[in-house]
C-alpha cells in the first residue's frame, strides 16, 4: 500500500472515522466527460495500526454491480435518501466509483468455436433448382382397329378326356348323384316313418279308419275342432237332414241298441262318420272273451272308425283291460277315443302301442243344458283349441244341442277354427 492516501472520492466516508456524517456530493455536469482516473487515484481503506494488510477483495460476479460488491465489502456506505418533508431541488445522482483497470469487468469467457457445417446442412443451404419443364404431351389417336389378341392353341385331334384336358364342371343347379335334397318337412306331409296309402288301392284292402273317413282340408291351417253327437235313438232330430249338412259331425252309437244299423246308414249316406260305443264287454273278461266281444261290435257297425269308451267305465280306467283292447283295435285298424278324466291308462297304452288316439276334451250338454249355455260351452273349447291346436267335444243328439250347436257354426266362433271329422284328429 502507497503512504500516501488520497482523498476520498465524493460521496464515499472514511470506514475508520468512526461513521462520521459526509456532505451530499455534489452532481456533476452530465455532459462533461468523466475524467479518466489512474488505479493511484482510487481511495484505499486506511489500514490500522499494527493490523496486516488485508487481503485482496475477491472480484464480484458478473451479474452484480459494481457498487453493489463495494457495499458488500464494506467499502461504500450507500447515500442516504433525503427527507420525505423536503423536496429536492435536484435529483443528485450519485457518482459511482470506478475500479482499477485491473480490477474491472471480468473478460468475456472464452467459447469454443463454431463447428463447421456438416453435407446435408450446407446443402440446405443451396438454392433450390428450378423445375424443368415437363414435355409436351403429344395425342396419339386411337387405333379404330385393335390388335387381335394370341389364340389358344387348338386341342389336338383324338386326345382322349383325361389326358391333360379337364372336364368342364357341371352348374351350380345341378343334383349331384346320390345326394338326397330337400328333406326339410312342409306342413302336409305325411308325418316321418308313416306309411303313404298306395293309389289306386283298393277300399276294401284298406282299414275302416281310412276307408270309412270322411274327405277334410285345410288350407288356412286353422286349429282342429271336432264335435261329436251320442245318437241313441232320440226323436224329434232329422237325421238325414243334419247328415246332408255341410258342418262335419261324428256320430257315437251303441252297436247293441236298437235299430243300430239303421241309424247308421242314415249318417253314413250323408257322409258323416260314425263311432262304435264300446259296450258289451263283461266283467273280469280275459284275452278270448274281448277278442269275442268286439268281433260282435265290428259285425253291428263294420263302417265305424274308432271305438270310444263313452261313460269311461268299459275299459278307460283299467290298464290290464286297455293293454288287451288296445291291440284288438290296431288288428281292427280302428282309432280309440277316450274321456280326459282320471289317469285314462288307455290312451297311455294307445300311445305306447302306436295306435291313432284322441282324448275329448269336455262335454257341452251333460246337465241337460239349454242351447245359450251349449254355445257358450263351445266358444270356451274353441280357446282351448286355439291353445292346443285342436279339440274335441261330445254332447247328445236332443234339439236344444244340435240347436246351440247350429246357432254356434254360423254366429259364434266356429270361424276361428277347422271344423273337422275324427279321423282329421286321430294321432298315433
Amino acid at each position: 500500500q502507497p503512504e500516501e492516501q488520497t482523498a476520498a472520492p465524493d460521496g464515499v466516508s472514511d470506514a475508520q472515522e468512526g461513521g462520521a456524517t459526509v456532505p451530499a456530493p455534489v452532481v456533476p455536469d452530465p455532459a462533461a466527460p468523466a475524467p479518466e482516473q489512474s488505479p493511484a487515484s482510487l481511495p484505499q481503506a486506511q489500514v490500522a495500526e499494527g493490523a496486516s494488510a488485508p487481503a485482496a477483495l475477491p472480484l464480484p460476479p458478473p451479474s452484480e454491480a459494481p457498487g453493489e460488491a463495494l457495499a458488500s465489502a464494506g467499502q461504500v456506505r450507500p447515500p442516504m435518501a433525503p427527507a420525505t418533508g423536503e423536496a429536492p431541488q435536484a435529483a443528485v445522482q450519485p457518482t459511482a466509483p470506478m475500479l482499477p483497470a485491473a480490477e474491472g469487468a471480468p473478460e468475456a469467457a472464452d467459447l469454443p468455436p463454431v463447428p463447421p457445417l456438416r453435407p446435408e446442412e450446407e446443402a440446405l443451404l443451396l438454392p433450390l433448382p428450378e423445375a424443368a419443364a415437363e414435355p409436351p404431351v403429344v395425342a396419339v389417336p386411337a387405333d379404330p382397329t385393335p390388335e387381335p389378341g394370341p389364340q389358344p392353341a387348338p386341342v389336338p385331334e383324338g386326345l382322349a378326356l383325361g389326358e391333360g384336358v379337364l372336364p368342364s364342371a357341371p352348374p351350380l343347379n345341378a343334383e349331384a348323384e346320390g345326394v338326397v335334397t330337400g328333406r326339410l318337412p312342409r306342413i302336409g306331409d305325411a308325418p316321418v316313418g308313416a306309411e303313404a296309402e298306395p293309389v289306386g288301392a283298393d277300399p276294401a284292402t284298406l282299414p275302416p279308419r281310412a276307408r270309412y273317413a270322411r274327405p277334410f282340408d285345410n288350407p288356412a291351417q286353422k286349429p282342429l275342432f271336432a264335435i261329436l253327437l251320442q245318437d241313441k235313438g232320440q226323436e224329434g232330430v232329422d237325421r238325414a237332414e243334419l247328415a246332408a249338412l255341410a258342418l262335419p259331425l261324428s256320430i257315437v252309437i251303441d252297436p247293441l241298441s236298437e235299430g243300430a244299423a239303421e241309424r247308421a246308414a242314415i249318417w253314413r249316406a250323408g257322409g258323416q262318420e260314425v263311432v262304435m260305443a264300446g259296450t258289451g264287454i263283461p266283467e273280469g273278461a280275459g284275452p278270448g272273451d274281448l277278442e269275442q266281444s268286439f268281433q260282435v261290435l265290428d259285425s253291428r257297425l263294420p263302417e265305424a272308425v274308432a271305438v270310444i269308451d263313452a261313460d269311461g267305465t268299459a275299459f278307460q280306467a283299467n290298464r290290464a283291460l286297455a293293454a288287451q283292447v288296445v291291440p284288438i283295435l290296431a288288428e281292427q285298424g280302428r282309432g280309440l277315443v277316450t274321456l280326459d278324466q282320471g289317469l285314462n291308462a288307455a290312451d297311455q297304452v294307445a300311445r305306447r302301442e302306436g295306435l291313432a288316439a284322441a282324448v275329448v276334451f269336455r262335454a257341452i250338454d251333460s246337465d241337460g243344458e239349454a242351447s245359450p249355455v251349449v254355445r257358450r260351452y263351445l266358444d270356451r273349447a274353441a280357446f282351448k283349441a286355439a291353445q292346443d291346436g285342436r279339440v274335441i267335444v261330445i254332447g247328445d243328439l236332443r234339439p236344444e244341442t244340435v240347436a246351440g250347436v247350429l246357432e254356434w257354426a254360423v254366429e259364434g266362433r266356429a270361424s276361428t277354427v277347422a271344423l273337422a271329422p275324427l279321423t282329421a284328429l286321430l294321432e298315433e
